[in-house]
């Protein structure tokens, strides 16, 4: 008996890491603040400030949306009974086991999964980037269901 496998991925759905977005905030805050203190010493013009002031106010109201835009974790696990992964437009969990999976297709950016209840259910992975990681996924898949059928015929 093979030993228990895992494979598990998780992406996030911003574009920016929220670290990022937080020195980004923090940074813009400093520049308006600066150009407060210029502008009350007279170094700089007040229409300097106004536009400073105008950059910086765009620049946080656009950070604090995608830091309050609730981030969605999309992910895939599978182990030797189950894939699980979560679909990206219904933001609801999957869960197939192996032994209700009858065969799947591969493309290059999804994997169709054919249930034995006649079911089609598309797994999307035009997020994960690494052609490595989509070639593990589908290997994975192929070696637990050629197992499965295998232990069938067998029985």
């Amino acid at each position: 008996m093979k030993s228990e496998q895992t494979i598990y991925f998780k992406w996030d759905g911003h574009l920016l890491p929220k670290n990022l977005l937080v020195a980004i905030l923090i940074l813009t805050g400093l520049i308006a603040a600066v150009a407060i203190t210029m502008n009350y010493q007279q170094n700089i013009s007040e229409l300097a400030t106004y536009l400073i002031l105008s950059i910086c106010l765009v620049t946080l109201a656009s950070s604090s949306y995608c830091l309050s835009k609730e981030a969605t974790h999309n992910y895939i696990y599978l182990n030797n009974s189950e894939i699980s992964f979560k679909q990206n437009k219904a933001d609801e969990v999957v869960i197939i086991k192996f032994e209700a999976l009858d065969y799947f297709e591969t493309r290059f950016s999804e994997i169709v999964f054919n249930t034995k209840q006649q079911e089609k259910i598309s797994l999307p992975l035009n997020k994960i980037t690494d052609k490595h990681k989509r070639w593990e996924i589908k290997e994975f898949l192929r070696e637990r269901l050629k197992q499965i059928n295998g232990n069938a015929v067998a029985a």
